[in-house]
């Protein structure tokens, strides 16, 4: 496979970053190299020597558990310099939430497409700087059965610049002119609910192995942990490092009305569901946005935890339960995925409620939830009108 085949497309993802021993980075700075210091984590970037060969930090040296290193990227000449950023200061809105820190969010980056299936082989040979950050804070997942996932940056950052990772499973020997569901599955949309990112992981095996066979080809996107942030807090967070409760803060109709009004008089301004200054204010709600603006799912299979239910919103019948969750349909928030994916969208949007946040259910119970997903996409989306649905 070719460089070209092992490198993100994207401008975020332009060259692969390198590691250097900090005296080697040395040397480089007093040969006139410019190189930035890692230290800084959405913040400014301080040069530590400056030249004609500019480079600049894309991921945070301590994240991935290294110290003496600096992680520099070549930059093309006509490429502008990279420019310091300050946190955003100011009066927050008058329903910002108390306490909540202002940090500027790290400037969004074009997407590239996650690996999928025929790409595990490099991207298993690429550092593996998923597993080293989440697997810690993942009950019930083995160290093998992380690194089997093969999970990837997808280019975007979490506010506190973490990134956040993302695995595609498409289908293998689609017949001309067959097109596969899209199913989008997230995790640990609340960072206090890590048992969601350990089934999306788990489920990622499921997919890939084809456990059980579907009557319609199935295209998976999951993004396992969308908010690294409050997952790796201690203690662990619901909301994100900006104190902003990610499903709540998604454009759903007349957001800017509801969101607030439902925060203050029915939440009780409770810090825990602080919808946000605005809708996607935080870069974790909007690149969800972006994926199921560009991915176009036709299901999104959102997971949380600890209410031990079923949700369901869309226009299809809903699933009545999946392994022992029972259908219990709680209802729609405003600036919530669920609102925003089926009344916004008109997409079928299945929240899974797990019983415990730090506690995985049985083997057998992921098997089974992930056998009557299948069961229920085949009856309700495989086919329309008797027919393959069209390619969009």
């Amino acid at each position: 496979m070719s460089a070209a085949d092992r490198t993100p497309r994207g401008a975020a993802a332009a060259a692969l970053p390198w590691l250097l021993p900090l005296g080697a980075a040395l040397a480089l700075a007093l040969m006139g190299t410019r190189i930035w210091n890692p230290d800084l984590v959405g913040g400014a970037r301080v040069p530590l020597g400056e030249g004609p060969a500019t480079a600049q930090v894309t991921v945070p040296a301590r994240m991935a558990g290294i110290q003496s290193a600096v992680i520099v990227q070549p930059r093309s000449p006509e490429a502008p310099l990279p420019q310091a950023r300050t946190p955003e200061r100011g009066v927050a809105p008058s329903h910002a939430g108390p306490g909540a820190p202002h940090k500027a969010a790290p400037a969004p980056a074009p997407a590239p497409s996650p690996p999928g299936t025929a790409a595990v082989g490099t991207a298993a040979a690429e550092p593996d700087t998923a597993c080293p950050l989440l697997l810690p804070r993942l009950p019930g997942i083995s160290k093998a059965q992380c690194q089997s996932a093969h999970l990837v940056p997808s280019g975007a950052l979490s506010r506190n610049g973490i990134p956040l990772y993302w695995r595609d499973v498409p289908p293998a020997g689609l017949a001309p002119g067959t097109v596969p569901l899209r199913v989008l599955v997230v995790g640990a949309m609340h960072g206090d609910e890590p048992t969601a990112a350990s089934l999306a992981l788990r489920w990622i095996g499921f997919a890939e192995t084809r456990l059980l066979p579907t009557r319609r080809p199935v295209h998976w996107r999951f993004i396992p942990a969308l908010n690294p942030d409050g997952m790796l807090a201690k203690p662990a967070t619901r909301v994100n490092a900006r104190g902003v409760d990610l499903n709540r803060n998604f454009p759903t109709p007349n957001w800017e009305r509801d969101a607030p009004i439902y925060w203050e008089k029915r939440t009780r301004r409770d810090p825990r569901r602080w919808p946000g200054p605005a809708a996607l204010s935080e870069p974790e709600s909007q690149f969800l946005h972006t994926q199921m603006a560009q991915f176009e799912p036709d299901l999104v299979v959102s997971i949380h935890a600890p209410y031990g239910v079923l949700d369901f919103d869309g226009p299809q019948p809903p699933p009545s339960r999946l392994g022992r969750l029972r259908l219990d349909q709680l209802g729609i928030f405003p600036g919530s995925l669920g609102h925003y994916g089926s009344v916004h969208l008109g997409l079928p949007v299945v929240t899974i409620e797990l019983q415990h946040e730090l506690r995985m259910p049985q083997d057998d119970e992921v098997r089974v939830m992930w056998r009557d997903l299948l069961r229920w996409m085949d009856e309700h989306l495989a086919v329309v009108d008797g027919q393959a649905s069209p390619q969009k």
